[in-house]
């Protein structure tokens, strides 16, 4: 099965994934979720192996964003509903999860107990089987398959653990409210993990640290949930069925303002915060996180044209922050090209 037929599969058809908890098998009609009315892009499976990147109809170099798809009064309403909230005040943030905050909170300390880690792990068991799967993923997996969640937890490592619980703590977020549109919350979830891992091998490339870059690429869109959580509500009230075309230009449009409202209750670093709040502003020379903006501008670009988020044509190769990063001509980023999609497809299956 190609990519793009798999993600059409998760998103709009009836799938019944095999061992992966994370996935649901929803045979019903999603509440308010209206297919938009366009042709898909031409898959990756149509297509010579080595153009995915730079598709027939390549035409942009630099990120294109979203135009307005003349929103009906309904998501004008909903989106100044959004805007009204941008100062925090009567708006809702979800809240970290218990056992994730326990975590986290110890993670900060510059001395913390892996085996400590992995008891407070095993009272939820859904982060301890979350936890036992990574171990186990492409991205960590040794030799032995680990069983023992003690052994998993010394396995990943802090920042893979801290990665873990933030992942565990935005599908939370991302699913908290019962009966809402749960194929948009599933795409919102598989693309954050997609972006995660692009962005981590991306990292790879450079001095960044490919934790950290694997963090940065899961919430740089955490805002989007708010969106999410907000359409929900009102149709709620209203039965007011949002359209994925007006989805995606709603998040667009606010998921910055929300992110950093998000990064703040969650008491994210500052630099994360700032990445999540500002990552559409092309860096300047002088910028001290000048590479992991330029990374997450190519993460978007790929997420793009392996259709996670709304397609557009990019001569990736070509792209401005490819260049910047040095990318181009690099035969290690050809090789990255060539492999990701498969890599993804395994990767996306443990979570």
């Amino acid at each position: 099965m190609g990519l793009w037929d798999w993600v059409m599969d998760m998103l709009i058809g009836d799938r019944t994934p095999a061992a992966n908890p994370s996935s649901r098998s929803d045979s019903s009609t999603a509440v308010g979720l209206l297919e938009p009315e366009q042709e898909a892009p031409e898959s990756a499976d149509d297509q010579d192996a080595e153009e995915w990147w730079r598709p027939a109809d390549a035409e942009h170099t630099q990120r294109v964003p979203i135009a307005d798809p003349n929103l009906t009064t309904e998501a004008r309403a909903l989106e100044n509903m959004l805007i009204s909230q941008f100062d925090g005040h009567d708006l809702s943030l979800p809240p970290l999860p218990r056992v994730p905050e326990t975590v986290l909170r110890k993670l900060r300390k510059r001395k913390c107990s892996l085996p400590e880690i992995a008891v407070d792990i095993s009272e939820d068991q859904v982060s301890a089987a979350s936890v036992l799967r990574m171990s186990n993923s492409p991205l960590y997996r040794g030799m032995n398959k680990i069983t023992s969640l003690e052994m998993a937890v010394v396995r990943l490592g802090s920042n893979a653990i801290k990665t873990l619980m933030l992942h565990q703590s935005m599908r939370s977020a991302t699913f908290e409210q019962g009966g809402g549109n749960a194929k948009l919350a599933e795409m919102l979830s598989l693309r954050a993990v997609a972006s995660a891992y692009i962005m981590r091998e991306l990292a790879e490339l450079t001095d960044v640290d490919s934790e950290e870059a694997f963090m940065i690429g899961l919430l740089h869109d955490i805002g989007n949930v708010m969106v999410l959580r907000t359409a929900n509500s009102l149709h709620k009230l209203s039965k007011f069925d949002i359209d994925l075309d007006a989805f995606e230009y709603l998040c667009q449009e606010t998921h910055l303002e929300f992110g950093e409202l998000i990064a703040e209750s969650w008491g994210l670093p500052d630099h994360i915060r700032t990445l999540i709040s500002t990552h559409h502003t092309y860096p300047e020379p002088s910028d001290p996180l000048r590479k992991e903006r330029l990374l997450i501008d190519v993460t978007d670009m790929i997420s793009s044209l392996l259709t996670f988020t709304p397609y557009e044509p990019y001569d990736l190769l070509n792209c401005q922050a490819v260049i910047d990063l040095g990318f181009s001509e690099r035969p290690e980023f050809g090789a990255l090209l060539e492999r990701i999609p498969e890599d993804l497809e395994e990767v996306l299956n443990f979570f």
